[in-house]
């Protein structure tokens, strides 16, 4: 199945589709070190120059975030999970979204434990394109956790980001 991918990497972004089979995309983009994406093109922030690609290979690690609005993956892999308020600045980009985490489990801590690609849905992605500042809302942003510079956490959930920079509301 071809779900629709916006990656954001520094100062553009790469918009196509990628081939997941039955798997969702999260899952593709932390079993893999890159994707395929067909039909693609890039859209620099700075100018807003639009390039076709056409199909080509993408390395995961210089995307800091991927919209999609593909499926939820396989029904019998789902579990019940509790939404947590997650905000995290990667590169550029400020994010904002609901991170789920299965019930008891504190939210940071899960997310070393599943991959660098982590989903928050419900998400407003911030970034700047010409100099003005630009807020996408999307239903699913899977973040770069090996991009983050900082995340805002309580001082209980700040060990699950060593050499991180967490900003506490206390601070």
């Amino acid at each position: 199945m071809l779900v629709p991918f916006i990656g954001y990497a520094l100062g553009r972004r790469l918009i196509g589709y990628v081939e997941c089979g039955s798997e969702r995309l999260t899952d593709l983009l932390n079993r893999t070190e890159s994707v395929v994406l067909r039909e693609a093109y890039v859209e620099t922030f700075d100018d807003e120059t639009v390039v076709n690609l056409g199909d080509g290979e993408v390395e995961r690690s210089i995307l800091y975030a991927v919209e999609t609005s593909g499926g939820r993956g396989e029904g019998t892999r789902r579990i019940q999970t509790v939404r947590h308020r997650l905000q995290v600045q990667i590169g550029p980009y400020s994010a904002l979204g609901l991170l789920h985490a299965t019930p008891g489990q504190m939210p940071l801590p899960f997310l070393t434990a599943n991959g660098p690609m982590i989903p928050l849905s419900d998400a407003t992605l911030g970034f700047a394109t010409r100099g003005a500042l630009t807020l996408r809302d999307v239903g699913t942003l899977i973040v770069n956790r090996d991009l983050i510079d900082w995340v805002r956490a309580s001082d209980d959930e700040a060990s699950a980001f060593p050499g991180v920079r967490v900003v506490t509301d206390s601070a």
